[in-house]
């Protein structure tokens, strides 16, 4: 029963991960080094968190390739999870099991104020109800009711490609008296595969005198989605816009705040799987048949976010940022992220970074690191989450590896 209901609630997450490798929130290396995608953070890397940012640089071309991915949850970690430790953990993750992907990979190509990007990303979120999380940490309670009301989960795994286009409005940089200030906005034309997962009803496991499982009760999953083979021919469609506005105070403090993922992904034609329980054989099983093609729309609402942060120049040599983030998902989820990071340049040709945040979704800290290397023109930058794996206390990990040239 545990391993049932575990394979029909992350089925469609386990999906998003594999299929990325074909076409593969997006990250860098160097965001992800520094723990958030910072709204001060400049060049090709502000593409994923302020698009106003982009052209704030000297440099004049950029060509970069890039792959990331993460997985994470708020409530299971890498150690082992005693009796005590499950109550805890239960009572921490009151609201629900949540299980979270994200995954990007292709290039940007920045050339004086334009930038363009072309990516495979994937994204995905599911929660699983108090009943069902219970089930999974602490076993069965003979004759207890479980509750899957409440257990959903969405995502998407889609092509973007995105135009990015940056100003900086002279006059009101004079009238404001800042050292700079740039404007941006990013417009995305995506398409790909979505899905929707739910589930209702209850079940009620006992025992019969053989000692075998009994399973009773009206629980059930269904999962939406439209078909990943073919999908040029019927692919979920959609757009996105981001905004954003970068300003240097002085040669010292510099603010951003942007609007990311504004936009949504839908199509009109899906499959349906409903899963139930058979109590002849026993085992959730297949209604229905899922090669049917049903005429009803499915939309997936891109996970949107509103950032606000600042950086400061302490010295040549280090830059210290600080951001806060609200991330609104489609299931209705919202994520307050606050998050502090520094760079450090003592060997200009091998910087390094290093940063801490807290995601109240989550309900945990992570700490991230990572370093570039500078060769001429080339570069190379990576980036790895979560740090807190070496003391046996992380949710999840994230990596990322980025490639470019930039003059």
């Amino acid at each position: 029963m545990f391993k049932t209901i575990m394979m029909i609630s992350l089925l469609f997450l386990i999906l998003i991960s594999t299929v990325n490798t074909n076409i593969e929130a997006a990250s860098s290396a160097k965001t992800i080094g520094l723990s958030d995608e910072f709204v001060t953070v400049t060049g090709a890397d502000a593409i994923y968190g302020n698009p106003g940012a982009v052209n704030a640089t000297l440099d004049r071309f950029t060509f970069e390739l890039g792959l990331a991915g993460g997985l994470w949850n708020n409530l299971l970690i890498n150690d082992y999870i005693d009796d005590g430790m499950k109550d805890d953990l239960l009572d921490k993750v009151e609201d629900g099991f949540l299980v979270g992907a994200d995954s990007n990979n292709g290039f940007k190509l920045v050339v004086g104020s334009v930038a363009i990007s072309s990516e495979g990303r994937g994204s995905a979120l599911v929660e699983l109800s108090n009943d069902v999380t219970e089930l999974l940490l602490k076993g069965n309670e003979i004759g207890k009711t479980y509750n899957f009301n409440g257990s959903k989960g969405s995502g998407a795994v889609y092509g973007d490609i995105g135009i990015n286009f940056s100003i900086s409005p002279e006059e009101l940089k004079e009238e404001w008296k800042l050292k700079d200030l740039r404007m941006g906005l990013t417009y995305h034309q995506l398409s790909g595969a979505i899905f929707a997962l739910e589930g209702n009803g209850t079940t009620i496991i006992t025992y019969d005198e053989n000692g075998d499982a009994v399973v009773r009760g009206d629980g059930y999953f269904v999962a939406k989605y439209n078909e990943l083979e073919g999908i040029s021919d019927n692919a979920a469609k959609g757009s996105a816009f981001d905004f954003g506005v970068y300003a240097d105070l002085n040669d010292k403090y510099s603010l951003g705040f942007s609007v990311m993922n504004i936009g949504a992904l839908k199509v009109n034609k899906i499959h349906e799987i409903r899963y139930e329980y058979n109590e002849a054989t026993e085992e959730f099983e297949e209604v229905g048949d899922s090669e049917v093609v049903k005429d009803e729309e499915l939309k997936y609402q891109l996970p949107s976010t509103i950032r606000l942060g600042g950086k400061m120049n302490w010295n040549e040599n280090i830059d210290l940022f600080a951001d806060y983030s609200y991330t609104s998902y489609h299931d209705g989820q919202r994520d307050h992220k606050f998050a502090t990071a520094t760079e450090l340049t003592w060997l200009e040709f091998l910087p390094l970074r290093t940063g801490i945040s807290y995601s109240t979704l989550r309900k945990d800290f992570d700490w991230s690191a990572g370093m570039g290397l500078k060769l001429w023109i080339f570069e190379a930058d990576l980036g790895i989450s979560d740090l807190m794996g070496l003391f046996n206390k992380s949710q999840g990990v994230e990596g990322a590896l980025n490639l470019k040239i930039e003059f």
